[in-house]
């Protein structure tokens, strides 16, 4: 045999084989991104149910907890409509933001997709209805403003600037910064993480660990900024230390009979949807 036909054979099926290797490779990156979206769109409902059919526990949300649900859920909407930037729009670049202020609403309050929509509502709700009532809306609403505003200062003051869009989304960092705060102000209580209990001072980190896992390093970016700006704040102003934090008022019976299985603590949800959709 012909040595170099044999080569000129191999390369040939080689070349042959590469383009239906990269039709597997898309389509199992289409089949996991749908199946992600279906696990949002699961949680949005899972979340609008809870709301809508347990009329005690939202008529109990403290005022930053409902208003927080009900600013990203509709800018989410918004968004789908075509009335606020497209997610893929945020960015923190001044001459940007002068020429289209909206984009900083993207930046602000939306997410690519719906798993990580859905993530941020149901860990929004776990920790706001327990660090509300310690802290107070007011105080909690200062100091989540402070921590978005210092993620962004950080993003500025550190990330290089091929990176920093990276860092343009601040809805991760104001989620994780809440998170972060609320393991400050009480580090000793428990929460369960797809079925694994553990302090509440490590959520953050497991939290962040799954993004980086799922997403990838460069999604962990804006939520390790949150993360860095809520520990400043707690190292210069500082936190109620392990404030008694009141657990969400359980589901009405009503309830439980209709959403049956689903558990009754908000953080088993959230904790086990967070690792499920990732950031």
């Amino acid at each position: 045999p012909n040595p170099a036909a044999e080569v000129v054979r191999e390369v040939h099926a080689q070349v042959g084989e590469r383009p239906h290797q990269r039709d597997q490779k898309g389509k199992r990156s289409r089949t996991m991104l749908a199946l992600r979206e279906a696990a949002g769109a699961a949680l949005l409902l899972q979340l609008a149910r809870l709301l809508i059919v347990d009329s005690a526990r939202r008529a109990s949300l403290p005022p930053v907890t409902a208003v927080g649900l009900l600013c990203y859920s509709f800018a989410a909407a918004a968004a789908a409509l075509g009335a606020l930037p497209p997610a893929s729009a945020a960015t923190l670049e001044p001459s940007a933001l002068a020429a289209s202020p909206a984009r900083l609403l993207a930046s602000l309050l939306l997410y690519r997709s719906l798993a990580g929509l859905g993530c941020h509502l149901w860990l929004w709700l776990a920790a706001c209805e327990r660090l509300e009532p310690a802290l107070g809306s007011r105080r909690l609403l200062v100091v989540l403003l402070l921590c978005t505003g210092g993620a962004a200062a950080l993003a500025a003051a550190t990330v290089p600037p091929v990176q920093r869009r990276y860092a343009s989304s601040l809805a991760p960092a104001t989620l994780f910064a809440l998170l972060q705060l609320w393991a400050q102000s009480s580090p000793e209580s428990t929460v369960t993480l797809v079925s694994v209990r553990l302090q509440t001072r490590r959520l953050p980190w497991a939290l962040l660990a799954a993004v980086a896992i799922l997403d990838g390093v460069t999604a962990a970016l804006s939520p390790l900024l949150g993360i860095g700006a809520a520990a400043i704040y707690h190292a210069l102003v500082g936190l109620p230390h392990n404030a008694v934090l009141p657990p969400p008022p359980p589901p009405t019976p009503s309830l439980r009979r209709q959403v049956a299985g689903e558990g009754d603590t908000t953080t088993e949800h959230a904790s086990g949807a967070a690792a499920a959709g990732g950031g």
